[in-house]
């Protein structure tokens, strides 16, 4: 008897060491160092990792006919598809690191394209899940050619329209104010090419004091202004390799809390760091209740 009751001590104080050893990795942080001091803590081997989250390219084939008449495009199909959505994420302090709660803007989204004879027709429809951060924003679009899966070819200005307007030739991309588009809203686009695959991405643009413009891309992605390039680029990956925008394929995306460390509102996002993305691949569909929201 005595014996059992040692057994069932011994598990006892087994259970509490654990739990206060899981508490340790989310609790017991040294309060000096910032969230990016924390976060830079991990080692970034594979900077492509940021563009494995998201299949950052579309293939047109399916959508090819050849009973096509001049300015007849193709049935349209939805994007990503299976009922799930596009979630850009951004931290808006470029190129300043932030507080890493990837909350400063988060947009969900879904796409139909439609594709005619050397043009490519489709709606962008999205949402505002969240904006924590105090900047100024506009919301932008880019419109890429893809080729050989990790080279990028930036649509240019004139070969585009948004919204039955013309984008100016030689201008930036298209963006608008956050305030103007409102909670929800739809874009209608248009834009000439023969490529097999295409990418359309969100970006942001934060707008500070003399009407200082900062552009903002998800990780991996060249500057607007770049006409061809191969990913990743490290534009907008800071010295460590963190990027200051996510993009995501899921069904739902829990919210981080204001300033809670992105590490503490998805635990298995530093699981999948440290394997280089071969591990938690769906570390986003598993929330931290305690420091996310919907």
């Amino acid at each position: 008897m005595k014996t059992n009751k040692i057994f069932i001590a011994v598990l006892f104080i087994s259970s509490l060491f654990m739990a206060s050893c899981i508490n340790d990795n989310l609790d017991n942080v040294n309060e000096d160092l910032t969230n990016a001091e924390i976060m830079n803590q991990l080692k970034i081997k594979d900077l492509s990792i940021w563009n494995t989250l998201t299949t950052q390219s579309i293939d047109l084939s399916s959508l090819k006919s050849s009973n096509l008449k001049s300015g007849q495009a193709t049935q349209m199909m939805e994007y990503p598809g299976d009922g799930k959505y596009y979630f850009a994420l951004f931290e808006d302090l470029y190129p300043s690191e932030g507080d890493y709660d990837f909350n400063d803007i988060i947009i969900k989204s879904n796409l139909k394209l439609g594709q005619g004879n050397g043009f490519v027709e489709g709606y962008l429809m999205s949402e505002l899940v969240n904006k924590g951060g105090s900047l100024p924003v506009e919301i932008g679009l880019m419109f890429y050619e893809v080729h050989d899966e990790k080279t990028y070819v930036r649509i240019p200005n004139e070969n585009i329209t948004v919204n039955g307007n013309p984008l100016e030739k030689g201008g930036n991309p298209w963006s608008l104010p956050y305030e103007k588009l409102g909670k929800k809203w739809e874009i209608k686009f248009e834009f000439k090419s023969e490529a097999k695959s295409v990418w359309i991405a969100y970006h942001i643009v934060t707008v500070r004091e003399k009407e200082k413009r900062t552009e903002i891309l998800t990780g991996g992605f060249a500057k607007t202004d770049v006409e061809k390039f191969q990913i990743p680029v490290k534009d907008f990956l800071s010295k460590n390799g963190f990027p200051w925008g996510l993009e995501i394929t899921a069904k739902e995306f829990a919210i981080p809390n204001e300033k809670k460390l992105f590490l503490y509102a998805y635990p298995k996002f530093e699981e999948w760091v440290k394997s280089e993305g071969n591990e938690a691949k769906d570390w986003f569909d598993y929330p931290n209740e305690e420091y996310t929201h919907k």
